[in-house]
């Protein structure tokens, strides 16, 4: 069954691969990157795979810091799409809850915006875990299921399911997966199983203009409800 609806997810995804939500290029100054590259440390020479890759941005940004970059995802039209505009860079088809790599092939991981898009999220982290090389860095980056500030000042928590209720989201109404967006410290538990160390970063670069000079004081206040985080794993 989890099959069948890994299946339907990548399907999904096929269908919707020329959407303008799965871009080609990924700014220099772009919140989710500085992340990866401050959690990562210095990447020259260092072997990276990137777990749900799309079109490749990850891959492109993180090679010109000088990493070797292998870039998975299950999408058949997003990775032609990478792999036409990058060919001199590996993407691989693959699942991340069945990595086709060996035991401590990797010096680090990035998983960004892609665990909430996972039915067996927990077979992906044994996934993850087992490809990186002891002390290895994974760092995996989605939506605060208790932030506040992308959409107006409506929490994550309620305006996802209102949206998904107007037939208004990613999946339609009588799709039979929704995305997941986590709580925080309830996933640092999950993760904790798989790693020997994980840190939480809560990130609010999704939060632009007005809005971002409005709330910048809540956020230094309570860092929990910025509106995405990042968990910083070790092996």
């Amino acid at each position: 069954m989890s099959q069948d609806l890994e299946s339907l997810i990548s399907g999904h995804f096929d269908a919707m691969a020329n959407s303008p939500i799965f871009p080609h290029d990924l700014a220099p100054e772009d919140f989710e990157l500085k992340a990866v590259l401050e959690w990562s440390g210095d990447v020259r020479g260092r072997l990276l795979l990137d777990v749900g890759c799309a079109k490749g941005r990850y891959v492109a940004a993180l090679s010109r810091a000088g990493a070797r970059v292998i870039g998975i995802d299950r999408t058949w039209n997003l990775l032609r799409a990478a792999s036409t505009s990058q060919p001199e860079h590996a993407f691989v088809l693959s699942t991340a809850t069945r990595l086709p790599f060996a035991d401590s092939s990797f010096d680090g991981l990035l998983c960004v915006e892609v665990i909430e898009h996972i039915a067996e999220i927990d077979h992906a982290f044994t996934e993850m875990a087992r490809v990186l090389k002891p002390g290895g860095r994974a760092i995996i980056i989605d939506k605060n299921l208790l932030g506040i500030g992308v959409n107006r000042l409506y929490p994550n928590w309620l305006y996802k399911p209102v949206m998904e209720r107007l037939g208004k989201w990613f999946y339609p109404k009588d799709f039979p997966f929704r995305e997941r967006w986590f709580i925080p410290s309830s996933l640092r538990r999950d993760l904790i199983r798989h790693f020997s160390h994980v840190d939480i970063w809560y990130l609010d670069g999704r939060v632009q203009g007005r809005r971002r000079r409005l709330m910048a004081p809540f956020y230094r206040l309570f860092p929990v409800f910025r509106p995405d985080a990042a968990w910083c794993c070790i092996k």
